[in-house]
């Protein structure tokens, strides 16, 4: 297998965090799973972006029918060749408009929105780095930055389970809608930049569906074609670059197919490197702390 090292500048993500990777974690992630996961590739996308890969983690657990509606439309190939028609330099790229071009009918159904998930602190364990003036708690869940109620919250509520919400951090995918709030269908976008905080505070949370995040390519989304600010970054179809295909990865031949590990933040590498961060006190300071990062490894024949 080949190995690569995603997001970039690892590096420096790991002085900055103190962190370094053992050398058994550079020899195979496979062998140290106390400190990396294997992303289930029936949850990972591959999305071609102006012939460059971008590779998406998919999160049911977060957004089920999200999840299913997207990758359904994927195995339809209806996302293939679509322009990104809304691009905001700081903003986000903005695509998936199926039925404008490929008439699709009937046409995929609305979703509700499934801006909060109910999570279990026994099965989904959040490493909870800081806390909002408000009192929610911030930190990672599986490389995710997440906002929510404290794991004791479990406790004492009938569910035995705590809200938590995925927040707009550059490299999440996250569906677009209408001024209703359960409208989404076809179109998402994907975060170039923050935009952090409830519609109250100029940001996205708990407003929008998050169904994944980019593993790989953030320099990919961030280089989309921006659209001019007088018409609120929308883009002629012919001006604007295309998302020329996607595929769920488990659908690939096994020669083709990428093998993703995501450092695991409740590992004791991504531990000790807690202690040199700065604890995040609001949602874009959250979104400022180190990446997570990533494995991938491809077949070599």
């Amino acid at each position: 297998m080949m190995r690569s090292v995603a997001l970039g500048a690892v590096a420096a993500a790991m002085a900055f965090a103190g962190m370094a990777l053992s050398a058994s974690a550079w020899a195979g992630p496979a062998d140290d799973p106390a400190n990396w996961r294997k992303v289930d590739p029936e949850n990972l996308l591959v999305m071609t972006i102006k012939r460059q890969e971008v590779l998406v983690e998919l999160r049911p657990d977060f957004a089920p029918a999200h999840v299913a509606q997207v990758k359904k439309i994927t195995r339809d190939t209806n996302y293939d060749n679509l322009p990104f028609h809304r691009v905001i330099d700081d903003f986000m790229a903005q695509g998936g408009e199926t039925y404008a071009v490929y008439q699709v009918y009937p046409r995929y159904p609305l979703m509700k929105g499934e801006f909060k998930f109910d999570r279990d602190p026994a099965k989904q364990k959040v490493v909870w780095v800081g806390k909002t003036a408000a009192g929610d708690n911030l930190g990672y869940l599986d490389g995710f930055i997440v906002q929510g109620q404290p794991d004791e919250a479990a406790s004492i509520l009938t569910s035995a389970k705590s809200k938590t919400w995925a927040i707009h951090c550059p490299g999440i995918t996250s569906m677009a809608r209408t001024n209703d709030p359960n409208s989404a269908d076809t179109q998402f976008f994907l975060m170039r930049q923050s935009r952090t905080g409830t519609p109250d505070e100029g940001g996205l949370d708990q407003a929008y569906t998050i169904w994944g995040r980019a593993l790989t390519g953030l320099d990919v989304i961030r280089g989309i074609k921006a659209g001019p600010e007088e018409t609120d970054g929308r883009l002629p179809p012919a001006q604007a670059d295309k998302l020329n295909k996607v595929q769920v990865a488990a659908d690939l031949k096994e020669n083709k197919r990428p093998t993703v590990y995501v450092q695991r933040t409740d590992g004791p590498e991504f531990q000790a490197s807690l202690a040199a961060m700065t604890k995040p006190t609001d949602p874009n300071s959250a979104c400022a702390l180190p990446p997570v990062n990533v494995v991938v490894e491809r077949p070599t024949s």
